[in-house]
């Protein structure tokens, strides 16, 4: 994982016209660059790794598809998610020539705020784009930085980069029914004719991937019918007077990426399950 990152990091700043070769980014301790005869080099120097406080750390992703013509699911609790903290320190024959170096590359990753999954390596892949920013309080103090690396503080970007990290197997099961969201007190309808028609209700809490903070103004509609709605200030939406059965619901706001989600209302009360949208950069 810790690895995977760091390449991936490198290609970037490689492909982005900071350098012309991923050979011109070390990842060792930066006390290397002081001994380097490179004229123009990175130095990518991991120095912190724990556990973020911006993502959930419970759960459970479920994978439903067919097998021999019956429908299983494979079940796995979801990643815990980590903070992972770089400093990028730059190295030329000149001081404006790497403080010229370390502006390009602050330039290029305050473009890229999100590092964008199809460009990661196959081990950080199903998670979907990963967050990547620039922080103005390092985990770890500045000059107690420094200080432990033995050398004297000099102009550096502080990155941290939060990535999933999964230590759990999938199981397979047969899947009779997974809820999605929660279905509210279902309530008696009575027809014309006299028959009684369950009315079931779906909730849920919409929030941001990012922080967990809810969401308000996100449109919910459901797909084949004229319902919609919108979170309130608490993230929170409801549709009521439905029957059972399968639907689709389609989620939307400004700033955020289009999500689609499966719902299966059968009449079993649970509690509304959290619904997390990321933001589009």
């Amino acid at each position: 994982m810790l690895n995977s990152i760091l390449q991936t990091l490198a290609e970037m700043l490689a492909n982005g016209a900071v350098l012309t070769s991923t050979e011109q980014i070390d990842f060792s301790h930066p006390a290397s660059l002081e001994n380097s005869h490179r004229e123009l080099s990175l130095n990518l120097y991991l120095y912190d790794v724990r556990i973020s406080k911006k993502m959930p750390t419970n759960g459970r992703q479920v994978e439903r598809y067919f097998d021999d013509s019956r429908q299983v699911a494979e079940v796995c609790r979801a990643p815990s998610w980590f903070d992972i903290s770089i400093v990028i320190t730059a190295r030329d024959r000149t001081v404006l020539g790497e403080l010229h170096l370390l502006s390009e590359t602050l330039l290029l990753l305050m473009r890229n705020r999100l590092l964008r999954e199809e460009f990661l390596t196959p081990d950080l892949r199903g998670h979907g784009n990963l967050s990547l920013s620039v922080t103005n309080e390092p985990p770890i103090d500045v000059g107690s930085l420094w200080s432990s690396l033995s050398l004297p503080i000099r102009p550096a970007i502080y990155l941290t980069v939060t990535v999933p990290f999964n230590v759990w197997r999938k199981t397979t099961v047969p899947l009779v029914t997974e809820r999605y969201f929660g279905v509210n007190n279902s309530i008696p309808a009575i027809s014309k004719s006299g028959s009684i028609t369950q009315r079931f209700a779906i909730a849920g809490i919409v929030k941001n991937t990012l922080d967990a903070k809810p969401l308000k103004r996100v449109r919910i509609m459901l797909q084949g019918t004229e319902k919609s709605v919108t979170s309130n200030d608490e993230g929170y939406f409801i549709f009521e007077n439905l029957t059972s059965g399968n639907y689709i619901l389609h989620l939307k706001r400004s700033g955020y990426e289009f999500k689609m989600l499966n719902v299966f209302v059968d009449g079993e009360p649970c509690i509304p399950k959290e619904i997390l949208l990321m933001p589009a950069y």
